[in-house]
């Protein structure tokens, strides 16, 4: 998984609105980039929604937000619509966001094995990782980001 001082890969992923977004252009402002394992759930729902109830604030810091998940454009354009979503939501269908920041851990629910993504958030800048929260726990995540910027 990227840390704090890495760089940013080279990735490309459709918005919800079919509107290709690269990571490049992502890093080359501040940005919080945040991997979620699938839209619409209970976890994914609350921390998309403290995400939302937290973003003037997140702009008036002069940084974006962006959600990830391997769901495709009409689920993460149903999501941002459901829960009305001010930022955008990508989908990386086929996982090169993922894959590049190393969210794609395995995991074991009741005995079943499964690879998928685990929950992290990053913090953009000039092309690299300024910080990173791996294995994220959802309540308060929002804002414990939002501390953490100056």
């Amino acid at each position: 998984m990227l840390a704090a001082g890495d760089r940013v890969p080279d990735a490309v992923a459709k918005n919800e609105a079919g509107e290709e977004v690269s990571l490049n252009a992502l890093a080359a402002v501040r940005t919080v980039l945040y991997f979620y394992p699938k839209a619409d759930t209970p976890g994914c729902t609350n921390e998309s929604q403290q995400f939302r109830d937290l973003y003037a604030k997140f702009k008036k810091k002069g940084v974006e937000v962006v959600g990830v998940s391997r769901d495709d454009v009409a689920a993460q354009r149903k999501f941002r619509e459901k829960y009305g979503l001010p930022f955008h939501l990508l989908a990386d269908t086929d996982s090169a966001i993922c894959d590049g920041f190393g969210v794609i851990v395995e995991k074991n629910m009741y005995g079943k094995k499964s690879l998928g993504i685990q929950r992290s958030t990053f913090v953009l800048q000039n092309g690299k990782v300024v910080k990173a929260w791996p294995k994220v726990s959802v309540e308060g995540h929002a804002a414990e980001v939002l501390a953490s910027l100056s």
